[in-house]
């Protein structure tokens, strides 16, 4: 009876300690809390693309229609590894097919037409050549002729009607020369039909040219060798002149593109190192070189404007295929032998930044300054010394300046 009387007084005891423990607690609001300890040591300020980079090619070509037509052969799918010259399609045009036909025709037609003046202007030339010389040869018989027989008529050894026929005979053979030299004049006439047949050949031949140009272009063809990356083209579709048909990337020279929020984009610059994190390689590290910064600001999905940049990839131990998402890091500073703490223990209000402190088990808080900064962890300027208890835990609600605070862990 004694054992169990005074089994019930301790059992009574220890209820009464635990209810005035948790009566403590409670009344105390004792909230407890993760830490951090201020501390130095190398930093990296690292500025992330805002989304996913994508996996392009530095040498990319749009392949467009270059003149109108319906399309009659598609030779390329995407994905295909085409050569340079290999026709991707064709298109048709048969009213265009006819004018090409026409032009040569014509130009045949004008041809055949020169050879042909050439050849008459030929025989014109022989025939005027034989009949001018024969016609001085006359008038000078003629003009011989008729000062002798002047002198014997003078002299009064010819009769008059002799006088009149040399005469005559002088008259029919300058008569005879002036038709003789009608025949330079035909000679003349050849030589501007030819004049302009050559023009009408060069004419026609420029046509047939710029048609027979405008059927080649029917042909799309590979200007490189490459990939068919996208296809934008079916057979029986018309396509317009600059509507685009395929586009065609060199994967020998990849480039990785992403896109970096305007409020960061002035701490990028050419040359810097990248970490690449490929979305196919999940854990590996892919190392990369700013290669270029778009000059412009564009609008963006994940935020109101962002700059694209270029990364190259330096030797990278996998194959980086077209396409890929790959996200990006870009190391813009580092320090050696920085005061830091975890970035997600910064608190922003009114512009100020500030951070909760745990100091004779209160939180208390401390404005700070910051300097570089990435993901996990930002320097601090000032505001805190080395092994300053932060708080890190601040999900936890009704935190506040002088509220009571236990340390749950520190690192």
């Amino acid at each position: 009876m004694r054992l169990n009387r005074k089994a019930a007084i301790g059992g009574a005891i220890v209820l009464l300690a635990v209810g005035a423990a948790a009566a403590y607690f409670r009344s105390s609001s004792v909230i407890p809390v993760d830490v951090f300890e201020a501390r130095r040591g190398p930093i990296e300020e690292i500025v992330t693309a805002v989304s996913a980079g994508t996996v392009k090619s530095r040498w990319e070509s749009v392949l467009s229609a270059e003149t109108l037509g319906r399309v009659a052969e598609v030779r390329a799918r995407e994905g295909d590894a085409v050569r340079k010259g290999a026709v991707l399609a064709v298109l048709s045009d048969p009213e265009l097919a006819r004018q090409v036909d026409a032009a040569k025709a014509d130009v045949a037609q004008a041809a055949d037409l020169l050879e042909q003046a050439k050849a008459r202007k030929a025989e014109a030339e022989q025939r005027y050549a034989a009949d001018s010389g024969r016609a001085a040869a006359n008038l000078r018989k003629a003009k011989d002729d008729r000062k002798r027989a002047e002198d014997l008529f003078r002299r009064g050894y010819l009769s008059k009607a002799e006088m009149d026929q040399a005469d005559t005979a002088l008259a029919n053979a300058e008569a005879d020369a002036r038709v003789a030299a009608l025949g330079e004049v035909n000679v003349r006439a050849i030589d501007r039909e030819i004049d302009s047949l050559k023009s009408r050949i060069e004419g026609a031949r420029a046509s047939a040219a710029a048609l027979s140009e405008r059927q080649r272009k029917m042909t799309v063809a590979a200007p490189f060798d490459g990939i068919v990356t996208k296809k934008t083209v079916e057979v029986g579709e018309i396509k317009q002149p600059g509507s685009p048909l395929f586009i065609l990337a060199d994967p020998r020279t990849i480039t990785v593109e992403a896109p970096i929020d305007e409020s960061e984009a002035a701490k990028v610059r050419v040359g810097q190192k990248v970490r690449l994190f490929p979305d196919s390689y999940l854990g590996e590290t892919f190392a990369g070189e700013v290669s270029e910064v778009m000059p412009t600001i564009e609008a963006s999905k994940e935020v109101s404007r962002a700059n694209t940049i270029r990364v190259m990839p330096l030797s990278p131990p996998k194959p980086l295929r077209l396409g890929m998402s790959v996200d990006v890091e870009v190391l813009t500073g580092r320090k050696d032998n920085a005061l830091q703490i975890p970035s997600s223990a910064i608190m922003e209000r009114e512009a100020k930044k500030f951070v909760y402190v745990v100091k004779d088990g209160k939180a208390g808080r401390r404005d700070v300054v910051s300097g570089i900064s990435n993901w996990d962890r930002t320097e601090i300027v000032s505001g805190l010394a080395p092994g300053d208890a932060v708080v890190t835990s601040l999900e936890i609600q009704n935190l506040k300046p002088g509220s009571r605070v236990a340390v749950r862990t520190r690192k």
